[in-house]
Formats: C-alpha cells, sequence, structure tokens
C-alpha cells in the first residue's frame, strides 16, 4: 500500500501532535524535579507554636476598704514569625492595655479563681486588638497567665 501524498501529511501531523503530547506530559510530570519542589503541594507545613514569656509586672487593683496589688506574670502563644521582637516592640502598648483593664476589674472579681480562663480570653482580645490597631502584624493563639498573685 502506497501512501498518498494527502495521507502521509495527515500521518506527519499526527505524529507530531502525538510527540508534543507526550513531550507536555512527561515535562508536567518531571516539573516538581525539574524546578525544585513541588507546585500543587497538598499539605502546608504546620508550624510550631512558640511561646513567649513577658516580664512580670505588678498593677494596682481597687478593693473596698484599701487597694490591693496584681503580680501578673504571663506569655503569649504564637505560631507568626518574629513574634519575639515585635513584642519586645510593643511592650509598652501591650503593658498599657493590660494595666487599664485589669485596673477596672475589682479585687473581689480577681480573687475568683472561676474567673480566670475568661480574664485570659478577655486578654486574648484586648490585645489582638491593641496590636492590629498599632500595625503589629502577628496573631496570638493565646494569652497564658502563668502566675497571678493578688494581695
Amino acid at each position: 500500500m502506497a501512501l498518498t501524498k494527502k495521507s502521509g501529511k495527515r500521518f506527519s501531523i499526527f505524529c507530531l501532535l502525538m510527540g508534543w503530547t507526550a513531550a507536555t506530559f512527561w515535562l508536567g510530570t518531571q516539573s516538581p524535579q525539574l524546578i525544585g519542589g513541588d507546585l500543587f503541594a497538598s499539605e502546608k507545613e504546620v508550624k510550631t507554636a512558640q511561646f513567649y514569656p513577658l516580664e512580670k509586672f505588678v498593677i494596682s487593683i481597687p478593693g473596698d476598704e484599701y487597694p490591693h496589688y496584681l503580680l501578673l506574670e504571663m506569655a503569649f502563644k504564637s505560631r507568626s514569625a518574629n513574634v519575639a521582637h515585635t513584642i519586645q516592640q510593643a511592650d509598652p502598648v501591650i503593658r498599657n492595655s493590660l494595666m487599664k483593664m485589669f485596673s477596672k476589674k475589682h479585687f473581689n472579681e480577681l480573687n475568683n479563681s472561676e474567673q480566670f480562663e475568661s480574664l485570659q480570653k478577655e486578654a486574648h482580645g484586648l490585645l489582638s486588638v491593641v496590636l492590629a490597631n498599632n500595625d503589629f502584624a502577628i496573631e496570638l493563639d493565646e494569652v497564658l497567665f502563668t502566675r497571678m498573685v493578688i494581695q
């Protein structure tokens, strides 16, 4: 069987398309190795949480007969990058916000152990807003009170 000129061109185009398809398929499967990584990773790398303690501070708390004092030690839990440096820069606004928050609390309210978790959540919400309003780009996972003494 002899191939005619017209069918020879079709056969050549067919072979060219098949070759192009095969080459594209091969490059598609080899691209992660060729460029050094998977473009469409199905799982993102999970960053582990880090804990960043703050220096302790003392806050005056109003009481029924006389003022009381609150010694507070706390830490932040975060997965954000560069948190230690950001906390160091934001230390004045962090301390100011916490002093305002706790100075509005009464001694009896703070002396109740059932309020501990709600105080942590309140501090977390307050500090998240304060940090964002002052252009500090970190995300706090939790605010932890590591030591709280009221006298």
